[in-house]
């Protein structure tokens, strides 16, 4: 019963405190099992706790660093946002990171035009994307390059080389480019000239291996961004970062610490991507209260602080009296109580805590059982009023789905001929080629045109024109294979898509059916012709060329004297 109570008080608690009709968009740039995005999605949920609920914070994951640069991906990615929140609309987005930052400044305006938006996480900021745009504000994550070749210098004195290890992607590619700028300035003081700055951009991870194996204790890696190496091979922070690390005979050294301490890096001035995510989504909970943007200036630079792992500290035989007096050593022994203070402080907290519940139960069950007759009434009114309100929305719901249904016929459906129209035939011809791309099996598309149908209309009539289009889709449907499908594609055009069916026997089925036509009984009107363009499916095409083809095979059925079935092999023949 107490437990049952205290549950009943946190609940009440919590719902009081969230803002229910606030939503939250997080879009990270790259997948959850990334250790970064891990955390800094978890400082957001932190952030966000108490405030919004959880089920109205909608995170989505970009998967950047696998699909970096992937063109048919991005679209598909595009097609996702804009098919999800249509009709629920977030009102205020977080973007972690640099791919999601540009995906929203190129496609903000039409996914979400209007929502204010807070970015965190972007290395690479340049002004003029903000041009135009007085809906976004946010946090620089910047990057450290500067400040952990010092700290380098610091830490071993004995170091000649630094190489900077990134790639050719987006984001490793903005960041080789900064590192140019800072080896151009390095060179020219005359202080750090004795210290060598190499940039690796393209590389293997065989190559690079090699390469690591190959330093001493006076050389030192810094990493900046590696998504991809040069054969497109994806580089993992968790497998690929402690082999290059076991293999290296130099320390490495890093700026983002979530991701790389434990996995063989030594250190270096690392940003928290717990920190970053949640100060993020605190300037997100402003703009919820109604801060207006302006009041809320871009921060230049989040927080970089030195962060060193002691084993590897121990393994490269640095002076631990040379780090920063600020310095983060991660897995030093600690004294019995730093290694269980949190527990300590917790049990303390917890005991005053449960101290102060026992209080308010006890209050609360004299209070409950004066309620507790009045509640049972009240449940008896309270499930008779559900179960009449639950017969009155299930006759609703009957009514409003047949209603759907209706309207998604008519949606698909020309009204005058009743075949499908040009949107079903697209839906269709898509799922079409999809199950090609499985099977192998052939495709081939027609394009009818009546031939001198204008004529038709301007001799006989428009209601005259609507009885042939009316007679030749009757004719179609009889006369057409049962697997063959007939679409209305506009004014006196006709779509046929012939799955399971090769360009030589479409032709056969198409002339047919042309002669067919040519012997429909049309009251007044002598004869009805009609030219037919024909193209088959070959791997590597999509419905938008194969249009073409068909759309051209068309053209010249016309040209040499309409009433004629043309095919694509015969179009490519003369070309």
């Amino acid at each position: 019963m107490l437990r049952k109570t205290l549950v009943l008080l946190l609940t009440v608690f919590s719902l009081s405190c969230f803002s229910q009709d606030k939503s939250v968009l997080l879009l990270n740039s790259y997948h959850p099992q990334y250790k970064w995005t891990d955390e800094l999605t978890r400082g957001v949920r932190d952030s966000l706790s108490g405030t919004v609920s959880p089920e109205n914070l909608h995170i989505e994951f970009m998967d950047a660093r696998r699909f970096v640069d992937d063109e048919i991906y991005h679209k598909k990615l595009i097609d996702l946002l804009k098919h999800k929140y249509l009709n629920s609309r977030p009102d205020v987005i977080i973007t972690s990171d640099d791919h999601a930052y540009y995906f929203m400044i190129e496609h903000g305006q039409t996914l979400f035009p209007n929502i204010p938006i807070v970015f965190c996480g972007v290395n690479v900021f340049y002004p003029n994307t903000l041009k135009g745009r007085d809906n976004i504000t946010g946090i620089k994550e910047g990057m450290e390059i500067q400040g952990n070749l010092e700290l380098i210098q610091q830490i071993q004195p004995q170091v000649n080389k630094i190489i900077m290890l990134g790639d050719t992607t987006g984001l490793g590619l903005r960041m080789v480019q900064r590192a140019k700028s800072i080896k151009s300035q390095w060179l020219s003081d005359p202080l750090k000239q004795q210290i060598s700055l190499e940039i690796w951009d393209n590389f293997s991870l065989k190559e690079l291996h090699q390469k690591a194996q190959s330093t001493d204790h006076t050389s030192a890696f810094l990493m900046l961004a590696i998504h991809k190496d040069k054969l497109g091979n994806y580089f993992s922070f968790d497998s690929d970062l402690p082999e290059l690390a076991s293999l290296s005979k130099a320390p490495i050294y890093g700026m983002w610490g979530g991701l790389m301490i434990g996995n063989g890096v030594i250190g270096g001035m690392m940003n928290n991507p717990f920190e970053h995510g949640y100060n993020a989504a605190k300037m997100a909970l402003r703009v919820l209260d109604g801060v207006p943007i302006a009041d809320l200036p871009i921060k230049e630079k989040a927080s970089y602080k030195p962060f060193f792992d002691y084993a590897q500290l121990q393994q490269s035989n640095i002076d631990m009296t040379l780090l920063p007096t600020n310095a983060v050593v991660v897995g030093k022994p600690e004294s019995l109580y730093q290694r269980f203070k949190t527990i300590i402080h917790s049990v303390i907290a917890l005991v005053i805590l449960l101290t102060a519940i026992i209080s308010v139960l006890l209050v609360n069950i004299r209070q409950r059982k004066a309620a507790q007759y009045k509640l049972k009434l009240f449940n008896a009114q309270l499930e008779s009023i559900v179960h009449q309100r639950t017969e009155e929305l299930e006759h609703r719901n009957q009514a409003l789905e047949a209603a759907s249904l209706r309207m998604e016929e008519l949606a698909n459906t020309d009204i005058l001929t009743g075949l499908h129209n040009r949107r079903a035939g697209i839906e269709d011809v898509s799922a079409f080629i999809s199950r090609l791309n499985i099977t192998y099996q052939p495709l081939t598309l027609a394009l009818l045109d009546i031939d001198w149908f204008k004529k038709v209309n301007d001799t006989y009539g428009h209601q005259m024109g609507d009885e042939v289009l009316i007679t030749l889709a009757q004719t179609l449907k009889k006369t057409l294979r049962p697997s063959d499908r007939v679409y209305r594609w506009g004014g006196e055009e006709f779509l046929l898509a012939l799955p399971d069916t090769d360009e030589a026997l479409a032709y056969m089925v198409c002339e047919r059916l042309r002669l067919k036509i040519a012997e429909m009984n049309m009251t007044d009107i002598p004869q009805i012709t009609v030219s037919m363009g024909l193209a088959g499916f070959n791997a590597g095409d999509n419905l938008d060329n194969i249009l073409q083809f068909a759309d051209e095979a068309l053209y010249k059925a016309k040209g040499e004297g309409r009433n004629k079935v043309i095919t694509k092999a015969c179009l490519v023949g003369i070309l």
